[in-house]
């Protein structure tokens, strides 16, 4: 495997498949892919997945914090044992849900012969390493009924809010707390890649009636000049070209779905190692506070990372607390239009967060920091994210974008 040198080098393993029973999609699929990876820094990796029809999911992105390494006879399974890879630590010995939604390489009526591609990429110079074996495993799926479920194609089965029959089915974007308090590191002024970081997770779930749906209007501009450019090219004052969006707001009138789009803010190309697909602007925003008293608050510092790709990493549902909100677990028995929506991957024409869905930066992930200032006091700070601060975005609920969640500095200097 190639070290990243300035660019990233991806590394591609190939597999055919051709078997004498026909894998439909439909009945069989593939139920899991095994690997051992050599690598002495496994959050510099990324690797994904692609099937024979071009499905991408990653399996792991950039997962075991500072000190992990390798993947030592590590599976990957839509029901893996251990559960998500990102909630557990090296060595990652054993099966587990992947990063990225399963269920997207096995789609219905689609044939699952053919090439199948992992893809490994070296996210930061340093370190070396090799694959040692993957494998892929297929047989029966198990059955999933989605004959009563809500989609664009069934309708009738689509609710919309507080019980109405027709309106509009609008998405409500919550950040998941378990994510955050998973992975979250404090480091040091020495500490010689992080110097005076608090680097954390955060997780965007969409537990509404409608998905978080974006659309680009297909022109680029940039704001020193009016005349057209395209998707990749750079600006004078060193960004990327912008392009308008659109935020597509789903409704159901006499049991039919239809749409409505609403203007909202820019989407870009982000280059960054790792990325290499389109960024919603103005997305996020990171901020450490410190408590005055009286109700009075200090923001000690903001982040740099204000946008995100958007689709879905992961979809909540009713095994695990993933999606546990003050107590209360969100997933299909409790999400009227459960995965309603679906995202694979950033486009610069369309992504999005289904109903259900939720979208992942983990806490290696380029930008997931804060940055202390010089002579930051150990003591009590609250860590605060927020989706939509500018609130641009139309929603059901506005008043659950913030996560604020209490940490205590010990590493910097003395009080």
């Amino acid at each position: 495997m190639q070290d990243f040198d300035q660019e990233i080098h991806p590394d591609t393993f190939t597999i055919f498949v051709n078997s004498p029973n026909r894998l439909d999609g439909k009945q069989e699929g593939l139920r899991k892919v095994c690997m051992d990876v050599s690598h002495a820094r496994s959050s510099d990796l990324k690797i994904s997945l692609i099937n024979p029809n071009g499905n991408t999911i990653w399996l792991t992105n950039r997962n075991g914090a500072e000190s992990g390494r390798d993947y030592t006879q590590t599976c990957f399974s839509q029901n893996g044992f251990f559960g998500y890879i990102h909630q557990n630590e090296n060595p990652f010995n054993g099966e587990f849900i992947p990063d990225g939604r399963f269920e997207n390489l096995n789609e219905t009526n689609s044939s699952l012969n053919g090439r199948w591609l992992l893809i490994i990429e070296d996210l930061r110079p340093g370190v070396k390493g090799f694959l040692g074996a993957w494998n892929l495993q297929f047989g029966k799926l198990d059955k999933v009924n989605t004959k009563k479920r809500c989609s664009l194609e069934n309708p009738k089965y689509c609710k919309c809010e507080e019980g109405k029959k027709n309106g509009d089915m609008l998405p409500d974007l919550v950040l998941l707390p378990s994510f955050t308090k998973n992975q979250l590191d404090e480091y040091g002024p020495e500490h010689p890649q992080y110097p005076r970081q608090i680097r954390f997770a955060a997780s965007i779930a969409n537990i509404g009636y409608g998905p978080m749906e974006i659309r680009g209007d297909h022109e680029w501009f940039c704001n020193d000049s009016n005349q057209p450019v395209d998707s990749v090219s750079i600006c004078k004052d060193g960004t990327y070209a912008r392009q308008n969006i659109l935020q597509r707001i789903y409704y159901k009138e006499r049991n039919e779905i239809k749409y409505k789009e609403v203007k909202t803010g820019t989407n870009y190309y982000d280059s960054k190692p790792g990325h290499n697909h389109y960024h919603v602007d103005d997305w996020v925003e990171y901020r450490l506070k410190q408590e005055l008293g009286n109700g009075l608050e200090k923001t000690i510092c903001t982040g740099v990372k204000v946008s995100y790709c958007l689709f879905d990493s992961g979809i909540c549902n009713d095994q695990d607390d993933i999606c546990n909100i003050n107590n209360k677990r969100y997933g299909i028995k409790s999400l009227k239009n459960y995965s309603l929506g679906k995202y694979t991957s950033c486009h610069a024409g369309v992504q999005g967060i289904s109903v259900g869905g939720y979208d992942t930066y983990g806490s290696m992930y380029e930008g997931q920091f804060l940055e202390l200032p010089a002579g930051t006091k150990n003591g009590s700070y609250i860590l605060e994210i927020e989706v939509d601060p500018k609130s641009i975005y139309l929603e059901s609920n506005k008043k659950n974008n913030i996560l604020r969640i209490p940490i205590n500095l010990t590493r910097q200097e003395n009080l």
